[in-house]
């Protein structure tokens, strides 16, 4: 944990050099030209910063949950019986109660994503003082893409980064095969409430995997890429 230097994250969206001056985007620019905007500054300053949400965006969340919470209320002061009524309850305390209180209660630990030509580090900021939730070397990532909790249709996709080791403080649990059951890696989950959208980021994490990690070493012919994980 350490002293804070800078301006906070919540002061500025995205930032080339992490010095709360704002990023500007081509005019008109795609999705795509975009990413490589970010990455191009990442090569040139060696760092871009990308703040926490803007309040709109965990306002809308907030009040989109508290209406679902309404309806479940409403279920209940109608009179439901038995499984309905039962269903209210719960989509009145979760949605009304609950996750309102838990989005808040996020977006006030101030995450940022710092990345760089050597890793992506998740900073959380408290105070004037912030920790390294995850720390990943770009070579140290096997694969980008999102999980889902819970398995359920409407659960969120959520941004993941499979590696093969990282530091901080945050929790990284083992990613295993399906059949055998040998580790894959650790999985790094990027739930943090940050100005970049979801698919966006997992974009944005998977060209520069590819820009910035160097090529590992083949193994044999469809044996893929030989690399040893850390005991």
């Amino acid at each position: 944990m350490g002293e804070l230097t800078e301006p906070a994250s919540g002061e500025y969206r995205e930032s080339a050099k992490g010095d709360g001056s704002t990023l500007a985007f081509p005019d008109g620019a795609a999705k795509r030209e975009r990413i490589a905007f970010r990455l191009d500054l990442v090569e040139k300053n060696g760092l871009l910063v990308i703040g926490r949400a803007a309040k709109g965006a965990i306002i809308g969340r907030v009040v989109g949950s508290v209406l679902i919470g309404v309806l479940g209320l409403a279920v209940l002061v109608l009179g439901a019986e038995s499984l309905v009524g039962a269903a209210g309850f719960l989509l009145f305390v979760v949605f009304g109660i609950v996750l309102p209180v838990f989005s808040v209660k996020r977006h006030r630990q101030d995450y940022s994503l710092e990345l760089t030509p050597e890793a992506f580090t998740v900073i959380r900021r408290v105070g004037r003082t912030q920790e390294t939730v995850h720390r990943v070397s770009w070579p140290n990532v096997v694969q980008v893409g999102t999980v889902r909790f819970g398995h359920q249709p409407e659960a969120p996709n959520i941004p993941s980064v499979v590696v093969l080791g990282a530091s901080g403080i945050g929790r990284r649990p083992l990613v295993r095969t399906l059949f055998t059951r040998e580790i894959r890696g650790e999985r790094v989950t990027l739930n943090q409430p940050l100005a970049v959208g979801r698919w966006e980021l997992v974009d944005l994490l998977t060209e520069a995997q590819k820009r910035f990690a160097p090529k590992r070493q083949e193994g044999p012919k469809g044996a893929g890429p030989a690399f040893d994980w850390p005991d």
